[in-house]
């Protein structure tokens, strides 16, 4: 029995002793009185005595508790990763609609092909993409993104490495090198990258300006089209500062590519001559099996 219970307990003998005193007809009528006064305690005291006794049988030990946050961080670890698989697909599946509505609407014959090699020494220089030979991918071909409703420039192939794989030379490389010229002007220069970067993206340098060109702060950078190695009107960045030499000017540019990030590109294919795509044609059938007579 409670503590309570035993002082509700004594304090009522007390009271029954006491009443005696008086009349019978009184003496039942403190008695029902005080029973409905004692009850709520009495019934207070009866619940609080079982909850207690029930905390204490559902109470975990600390080696239960560690258990069982263990099993909610491992949850909540499994549930994050989750969220970043579905933001993954779901930013794959973006880039992949954005590529193919421009394959549809493209002004130029591209193939599209993914990157599958990529060395961290050499991030900013070159990678692999998985089209070669077999696809029409040629020695110098551009490789090319969309950014917005243009096309942004990649590089160029540098060696088709096989039936099924090229290597790409990036913009960012500054072996490679691209005749530009500053958006709606007859201002033109030379777009190259920087060799030795390797933690961040280096900016690109178009040189070789007059001294009076108007290259202010954020404006658009894309090929001429000159020499016609690379189609005119690709975008390769925007201006970020303009410095005057003794001879010529230079600008530092922001590439429009996002060179941390590629994972699709497209490959131009050259425009071949008539006589060349008969020349090709032959080719393949001759490469077709013969069927036996």
């Amino acid at each position: 029995m409670s503590r309570l219970n035993i002082i509700a307990s004594i304090v009522f003998v007390a009271l029954l002793i006491w009443v005696t005193l008086f009349q019978p007809e009184a003496i039942s009528r403190i008695q029902s009185g005080a029973m409905v006064v004692f009850e709520p305690f009495m019934k207070a005291s009866t619940r609080l005595e079982s909850g207690v006794e029930t905390v204490g049988t559902e109470a975990l030990s600390p080696v239960q508790m560690q258990s069982l946050v263990a099993d909610l961080e491992r949850e909540r670890d499994r549930l994050k990763l989750e969220v970043i698989q579905l933001d993954e697909i779901v930013r794959e599946n973006n880039q992949l609609r954005r590529a193919l509505q421009y394959v549809e609407k493209a002004p130029l014959e591209v193939v599209a092909a993914r990157v599958i090699n990529r060395k961290p020494s050499n991030w900013y220089n070159t990678l692999v993409i998985d089209k070669g030979q077999s696809h029409g991918v040629r020695v110098d071909s551009p490789v090319i993104i969309p950014v917005g409703e243009s096309a942004g420039l990649v590089g160029k192939v540098s060696e088709v490495i096989g039936e099924n794989s090229a290597l790409v030379l990036l913009l960012t490389d500054e072996m490679c090198q691209v005749s530009a010229k500053l958006q709606n002007s007859q201002e033109q220069g030379i777009v190259g990258g920087q060799r030795g970067a390797l933690r961040t993206m280096p900016n690109l340098r178009l040189r070789y300006l007059s001294k009076e060109a108007e290259a202010a702060s954020g404006r658009k950078v894309v090929s001429s089209g000159a020499g016609g190695l690379f189609p005119p009107d690709l975008l390769l960045g925007e201006v970020i500062s303009f410095e005057v030499g003794a001879i010529d000017a230079e600008a530092s540019v922001k590439p429009s590519v996002n060179f941390e990030e590629l994972i699709d590109v497209f490959v131009v294919l050259p425009v071949m001559a008539e006589g060349e795509a008969e020349e090709q044609i032959i080719e393949e059938s001759e490469s077709l099996p013969k069927e036996d007579s």
